[in-house]
């Protein structure tokens, strides 16, 4: 089956989520919770794991934005379980929306909000049947570091990529690459 792309969104905004967007994200999550393998509510309970990392300093939340509605969001992790390693986790767009570039700009904007946070690499996970998440982790030049067996049947893949700095030049991005 060849699924076609559609028009690209012209409308959608991808930003921080705070506070006020609890219950979309909610919303988003519980959504597309079944497409999950596992689910997502089969590990951990949705309400809890949004407040967990709205609460946490070193993690937050991303969301795409079409016409005041929440259509995407993912997570991320600062320093995780070493120093200037992030994560980007629970990826998710409605299925209406999905096809018009609203997942790669998720993980676009996660990347550069943990570049500007200090982050040298970035890992990310996702399971082995998902292959749209796969295919585009790969665009992304994301590379697969580690194939790990879960709860006996699933298995779930990790993808890092480091954020090396390209060769200086004196173009107009020169200062996003250039931190200090």
């Amino acid at each position: 089956m060849v699924m076609l792309l559609q028009e690209p969104l012209e409308t959608f905004t991808i930003c921080e989520a705070n506070w006020n967007d609890f219950n979309d994200i909610l919303n988003l999550l519980n959504a597309v919770d079944n497409e999950f393998v596992p689910s997502l509510t089969e590990s951990e309970n949705l309400r809890v794991k949004i407040t967990r990392i709205l609460n946490d300093r070193q993690r937050g939340w991303i969301k795409a934005v079409d016409a005041d509605m929440v259509v995407g969001g993912v997570a991320v992790i600062y320093n995780y379980r070493r120093p200037q390693l992030g994560l980007i986790e629970t990826l998710a767009v409605l299925p209406e929306f999905r096809r018009q570039g609203i997942g790669i700009r998720l993980v676009q904007f996660a990347m550069s909000k943990l570049f500007q946070n200090g982050m040298d690499a970035s890992l990310i996970t996702t399971w082995e049947t998902n292959k749209a998440a796969l295919a585009m982790y790969e665009k992304l030049g994301f590379k697969t570091i580690m194939r790990s067996k879960v709860d006996g049947s699933y298995f779930k893949l990790f993808f890092m990529r480091s954020f090396e700095e390209p060769p200086r030049s004196q173009t107009r991005f020169s200062r996003f690459w250039n931190r200090r």
